[in-house]
This record gives C-alpha cells, sequence and structure tokens, in this order.
C-alpha cells in the first residue's frame, strides 16, 4: 500500500478515535468534588456601649407628656387659727408693784437714860414708809403693750404660714411643669434633634424651681414652730398636731 495512503488512512482513524472520545467524555457525568468552601469566622461583635445622656434633674425617667396635675393647699381659716393661738397663751405674769419709799429722820433730845442705850443712840430715830398703789396705771399700760406686741407676732407668723402655703403650691406646680419640659429636651437631646445646651438650661430651671419649693417649705416650718412656740406647754403639742395637719 503506498505510504501516502497510509498515512491518510491512520489520520482518518485518529479523528474517528478522538470523535469517540470527546463523546465518551461528554457523555460522562460531571465530577463533583464534595468539599465544603472555607466560611470565615464571626469576629466578636463590639461592647454595647450606650451613648452618654445627661441625666434630669431628679435621675429619673419620665414621660414628658404628662404634668402632674395640681395640688391645691387647703384652705385655712387664719382668724381661727390666730385666735386659737391667742387662747394657747401661758398665764399672764403676776402685776408688780409700784412700791415708793418716804423715808424721815429726828433727833430727840432725850436725857432719859435707857437700860438698853448705853451709847446714847435712842436720840436718833429713822423711818422709812413704803407708799404701794391698788391700781398701777404703768404696769397696765406695760400689759397692753406687751398683749399688742404678742398679738402682732401670731398675725405675722399667721400670714407667713399662708404665704408660705402659696408659694409651696406654685413652686410644685412649676417643679411638675419644667421637669415635662426637661425630659421633652432630654428626648430631642438623644434623638439628635437638639443641642446639650437645651437640656442643660432646663436642668437649671428646673434646679431653681426646686429651691424655690425648699425655701417654701422651711418657711413654713419657721411660721408653724413660731406659733407652737406662743402655747404653753401643755397644749403645744395639739397645736403642733394641728397645724401639721392644715399644711401637709
Amino acid at each position: 500500500m503506498p505510504l501516502n495512503k497510509i498515512k491518510i488512512l491512520l489520520v482518518w482513524v485518529c479523528f474517528f478515535y478522538s470523535v469517540e472520545v470527546a463523546k465518551a467524555l461528554d457523555a460522562r457525568p460531571p465530577l463533583i468534588i464534595d468539599e465544603p468552601a472555607p466560611v470565615p469566622e464571626q469576629a466578636k461583635p463590639p461592647p454595647d456601649i450606650k451613648p452618654y445622656e445627661i441625666p434630669t434633674m431628679r435621675g429619673n425617667k419620665r414621660d414628658f407628656h404628662h404634668t402632674p396635675p395640681i395640688k391645691l393647699a387647703p384652705v385655712i381659716d387664719a382668724d381661727a387659727v390666730f385666735k386659737m393661738i391667742v387662747n394657747c397663751f401661758p398665764e399672764r405674769p403676776d402685776w408688780g408693784l409700784e412700791v415708793k419709799a418716804v423715808s424721815g429722820a429726828r433727833y430727840t433730845d432725850n436725857s432719859g437714860i435707857s437700860t438698853f442705850d448705853t451709847a446714847g443712840l435712842s436720840k436718833y430715830y429713822a423711818g422709812i414708809v413704803a407708799e404701794m398703789p391698788l391700781y398701777s396705771a404703768e404696769e397696765l399700760h406695760k400689759q397692753r403693750t406687751q398683749e399688742y406686741q404678742r398679738r402682732g407676732e401670731i398675725a405675722q407668723n399667721v400670714a407667713k404660714l399662708l404665704k408660705g402655703l402659696a408659694d409651696r403650691q406654685r413652686a410644685l406646680r412649676m417643679v411638675g411643669i419644667n421637669e415635662s419640659v426637661e425630659a421633652r429636651s432630654q428626648y430631642r437631646v438623644s434623638e439628635g434633634l437638639a443641642p446639650a445646651e437645651e437640656q442643660i438650661a432646663n436642668l437649671k430651671a428646673v434646679a431653681d424651681k426646686v429651691g424655690d419649693l425648699d425655701e417654701a417649705n422651711a418657711a413654713l416650718v419657721a411660721a408653724r414652730l413660731a406659733l407652737v412656740g406662743q402655747c404653753r406647754d401643755d397644749i403645744a403639742e395639739n397645736v403642733n398636731d394641728y397645724l401639721k395637719e392644715i399644711t401637709q
């Protein structure tokens, strides 16, 4: 067989073989490698750090939509309180006595001799007489002045008591309103809607109103104790309990 035919035959055989091999490879199922892909480890989450929040004056959380209702003080009969304190005065002191001393001296030329007077002193005589009137205008005026001054002090302390109640009622209301505004500004600052200066300004306003409330309470205590101090010991405690009850 000529050499050229042999080469052509080999080429056809190789071609036919390659085609068959390709068909056989295509007919085979795909090779699947069952090996999971590497997964990176999850990093540790960062610590839960809350943003800084300016505390309120009282240090508590509250709903700024709600303002506590006003607490009305009881209506006090000032005349009745005044009369009660006047009636519980201690017992009046006894009147003092205006005593006027009238003195006198006398000399007698008595030549008689006393068995008891060896020094001759019986010639001299001195006397002191006390004048004590039954009615003392000066003492009566003093008593009236003391009574007037005492009643004036009671009237002033009753007025301070009523003013302290009014001041406390107003201070309580203003504290409630300002605390509501303070809570609102705290929420606005936490949401980034307002600068921190807004809450700080409202915090100072609450502090001022709390100071007014403390002053009103102190004035109430001072007025109450001053009124109780006018009473005698056996009823002072009862009067004090009553004044505490009406100023709660």
